[in-house]
C-alpha cells in the first residue's frame, strides 16, 4: 500500500459532502452530519481557511479517507482522521498519521509539537497513535458527549524532536512525589 496525503481544494466539496455523509462515523462527537451541516462548515472554513487544512488520504485515485488540521495559528495543531469504513484495519490510519507527523514538521517549522484526541473506547485509533510514534499526554474523564452519552477522551501528542529522533518521550504521570 502506498498511500499520500493530497490537499483538499473547494472545487472537491461534493466529494467531501458524499465522503463525509455516507457513512457513520462512531467514535465521532457527531457520527452522522448532514449534508447541510458539512455545506455550513464549507463554507465558514472548517474544511479550508486562514487556520484549517483538509488533507485526503489516497492510494491512486482513491479517496481512503481524510485529515483536518486545524488551529494552525497556534504552536500546537491539532487534527481530526477519518477513515472509509471499507478501508480500516488495513493499516490506513497509521500510515496517514506518519505522513501527516512529516507533513507538519516539514511544512511548518514553527510547529514544536501537535496533537489528536479520541474516545477512550476507540482501541483502533489509540494503537494508531501509540505506532506512529504519539505519546498518550492526557486523559479526560466524561468529556466526550456523543448521543447522550459522556465517554472518556484520551489525548495524544508527538514532539517535534521526537519526530526528528525518531523517538517517543513519555509523560511523568508522577512528577508529584505525593
Amino acid at each position: 500500500m502506498t498511500i499520500r496525503l493530497k490537499p483538499f481544494d473547494l472545487d472537491e466539496s461534493e466529494a467531501l459532502v458524499s465522503f463525509l455523509t455516507g457513512q457513520p462515523w462512531p467514535y465521532h462527537g457527531n457520527p452522522n452530519p448532514s449534508e447541510e451541516s458539512v455545506r455550513d462548515g464549507i463554507a465558514n472554513g472548517r474544511y479550508a481557511g486562514e487556520d484549517t487544512l483538509t488533507l485526503w488520504i489516497v492510494e491512486g485515485d482513491e479517496k481512503l479517507g481524510l485529515i483536518r488540521l486545524f488551529d494552525l495559528g497556534d504552536l500546537t495543531p491539532v487534527f481530526d482522521i477519518r477513515i472509509d469504513a471499507a478501508r480500516r484495519g488495513q493499516g490506513v490510519g497509521t500510515a496517514a498519521v506518519r505522513l501527516l507527523a512529516d507533513y507538519v514538521f516539514t511544512e511548518f517549522p514553527d510547529k514544536i509539537r501537535f496533537e489528536g484526541h479520541t474516545r477512550n473506547d476507540n482501541y483502533a485509533m489509540r494503537k494508531t497513535f501509540a505506532k506512529a510514534g504519539f505519546a498518550k499526554e492526557a486523559y479526560h474523564r466524561k468529556a466526550w458527549p456523543t448521543n447522550g452519552t459522556l465517554y472518556d477522551s484520551v489525548g495524544y501528542s508527538i514532539l517535534r524532536e521526537d519526530w526528528a529522533e525518531g523517538k517517543v518521550s513519555p509523560v511523568d504521570w508522577n512528577d508529584v512525589p505525593y
